[in-house]
């Protein structure tokens, strides 16, 4: 009877350490200019977590500046909840050109075809920040 308790306390703890393991990857591409505008540089990442309450997080992000300075940011993550069968995927987008950014999030939530009648509910907000306004 110990050993079958030893076995499940080891089996939980495994579980537990598993549950919030992470992992990501990054690569970048610098690329020469041929033209106007061409892409200077790139990157991008990839990641994924499980947390211990069964949370599962999947994201990924990329930047990328061209020849004239523009730069444009991009992440996405998708969240699911077990207990709600809630799925939450957010887009950030933030654009900057001659020093003046753009930021755009959009949220959606839904539930899994087949879970609910019930529509996504999307969310975009935009806000401009100049860095050239005195």
């Amino acid at each position: 009877m110990t050993r079958i308790l030893l076995a499940g306390a080891a089996a939980l703890g495994m579980m537990a350490s598993v549950a919030m393991a992470q992992t990501s990857t990054s690569q970048t591409t610098t690329i020469a200019p041929m033209g106007n505008p061409a892409t200077v540089s790139a990157s991008s990442t990839i990641g994924q977590a499980a947390a211990s309450d069964g949370r599962l997080t999947m994201s990924n992000g990329s930047s990328a500046t061209d020849s004239t300075g523009k730069t444009t940011e991009t992440s996405n993550s998708t969240t699911s909840y077990p207990l709600s069968d809630l799925i939450t995927t957010t887009k950030k987008t933030v654009s900057t050109n001659n020093g003046v950014a753009t930021e755009t999030v959009t949220t959606t939530q839904a539930y899994p075809p087949g879970k609910s009648t019930l529509p996504p509910t999307v969310t975009t907000t935009t806000r401009t920040i100049d860095a050239n306004a005195k």
